[in-house]
């Protein structure tokens, strides 16, 4: 049985494939414990999988797995994570920014209890404009999610097997990994770790990104807010719309009983009615959610809860 796996998503690293690979493999044969290493092509165009095919050939412990296509950081993420065998799970960039010499810090951490360790790049080694930018978008992530995690957006994380499989990844949701485990319930814990300057190949970090990892950020802040019960979310704003309506009806019927304003003199009428079929519309969102959730979780045997253990 495997001890520990590393995932590594690739896109356009054909230059870091090699020194990436030796470098883990120096500090996992220091661990004495078996591994794998999993590179994860995320459909490159340029010849980074044929860098990870001769590894593959060369290496017992390397695998490579191929996408289709280009599907986003996290999709290979999570194609790693399925592909992984070990008890450990391990997540690195391939850009050589991550240090691999900081994974058995990690492992140490891991194995006072905690399910989830995170890095903390708290010396960042990124161009000035994209510092800035990621201090905005981590404190504006942080307060979005009630989050006491300083840097949601590093790859470098040591996982346990249980919570790897409480995940799902799509879009940019790899961003949001500590606070969606935390969000099930497993412990996630954070520890600083080394940053390295980029060498080769570009950051592939642009203004597409920071828009999709945005609208991300509001789909896991709705799940942790209304995952069990959207009709709280949606028939709340409903009813508080329906109400609006109704006070302003009962205006605009004052003012036509008491000071002779008709109804086509006012636009009350109309935005009453306006905002009480808004208010009913939400309301029935609400059910509808509220239903369509049911049968999703159903439907992919799903709880809505996560245990951590049982004693008889």
């Amino acid at each position: 049985m495997v001890k520990i796996s590393v995932v590594s998503p690739v896109y356009e690293e054909e230059e870091n494939i090699s020194p990436l690979y030796e470098e883990l493999r120096e500090v996992l044969e220091g661990l004495d414990k078996s591994y794998e290493i999993i590179f994860v092509d995320d459909g490159s165009p340029d010849d980074s999988y044929g860098k990870m095919e001769e590894l593959a050939s060369q290496g017992e412990n390397f695998r490579a797995v191929k996408l289709r296509k280009n599907f986003g950081q996290s999709s290979a993420l999570q194609a790693g994570f399925d592909a992984a065998e070990g008890d450990v799970i391990i997540s690195i960039d391939s850009d050589l920014q991550n240090d691999p010499k900081d994974i058995p810090k990690l492992l140490k951490k891991l194995e006072e209890g905690y399910d989830c360790v995170s890095g903390w790049r708290h010396e960042r080694k990124d161009p000035l404009g994209k510092r800035i930018w990621t201090n905005i978008s981590s404190g504006i992530r942080r307060f979005f999610l009630g989050t006491d995690i300083h840097d949601l957006g590093c790859t470098l994380r040591a996982y346990t097997r249980e919570a790897v499989e409480e995940l799902e990844l799509s879009g940019e949701m790899h961003r949001y990994v500590p606070a969606l485990l935390r969000w099930r319930g497993f412990n996630v814990m954070e520890v600083k770790v080394n940053h390295r300057e980029r060498k080769h190949g570009e950051t592939k970090y642009g203004s597409s990104r920071i828009f999709k990892g945005f609208m991300d950020m509001i789909n896991v802040w709705f799940w942790q807010k209304f995952h069990a019960r959207p009709l709280h979310l949606f028939g709340g704003l409903g009813l508080v719309s329906m109400g609006i309506g109704v006070l302003a009806a009962i205006l605009s019927l004052y003012w036509k009983i008491f000071r002779g304003v008709h109804f086509d003199q006012t636009p009350l009428p109309l935005f009453a009615s306006f905002t009480f079929l808004t208010g009913v519309i939400l309301f029935v969102m609400g059910l509808l959610s509220d239903v369509m959730l049911k049968t999703y979780y159903r439907s992919r045997e799903m709880k809505t809860y996560s245990v951590e253990k049982i004693e008889d």
